[in-house]
């Protein structure tokens, strides 16, 4: 299996640094996992075992069943791994919205949280 070193990155999922990544092929998909590493153990029967912890962040790419749910919205879901995956979300929605007629009073809630967002961004 393939692996990447990591230089102090923070894992997403359970927020210990990790060690290395690996990626697990299951048929024609590949997911990925932050491994922490531990050390060596002893076990009972004499024999020296790695001692890792493996953190699940998702497929390499998409999710292909989910993403099929949000259509519609034009969304299309990540693993924790993909850095820009909340700009790209956020990207999605806008033209989302930009592209569905909505309520008057939808279109004030989203406009008013969207002033929330812009404000806490810029200070």
């Amino acid at each position: 299996m393939p692996r990447k070193k990591a230089a102090q990155i923070i894992c997403p999922r359970c927020g210990v640094p990790v060690s290395y990544f690996e990626k697990h092929r299951s048929g024609d998909k590949e997911y990925l996992y932050a491994v922490h590493y531990y050390g060596f153990t002893r076990t009972s029967s004499g024999k020296i075992k790695k001692k890792v912890r493996k953190c699940y962040l998702g497929p390499v790419g998409a999710y292909e069943y989910v993403t099929k749910l949000h259509f519609k919205e034009g969304l299309v879901l990540r693993g924790l791994s993909d850095t820009e995956r909340a700009f790209a979300y956020l990207e999605a929605l806008i033209r989302y919205v930009r592209s569905v007629n909505l309520p008057k009073d939808v279109k004030l809630k989203l406009a008013a949280k969207f002033r929330e967002i812009a404000e806490e961004l810029e200070t």
